[in-house]
């Protein structure tokens, strides 16, 4: 389970707000959407493929 992800490029564009995601074991996830929406932002991202200059969790 991923909680508050954000991620802030480097013209200080939020690309990423407090994104949670949940899935569950042996479940399959597919991001869909026409091209430049915005599908492999939070994928690079959370791979740790893209340089960020914030990338935090929400504290509970």
């Amino acid at each position: 389970m991923l909680e508050g992800i954000n991620k802030v490029d480097d013209n200080c564009y939020h690309t990423i707000h407090d994104l949670d995601l949940s899935i569950a074991d042996k479940e399959f996830f597919v991001l869909v959407g026409p091209s430049g929406c915005g599908k492999s932002t939070p994928t690079v991202t959370l791979s740790r493929l893209a340089r960020t200059r914030s990338l935090c969790r929400r504290s509970r």
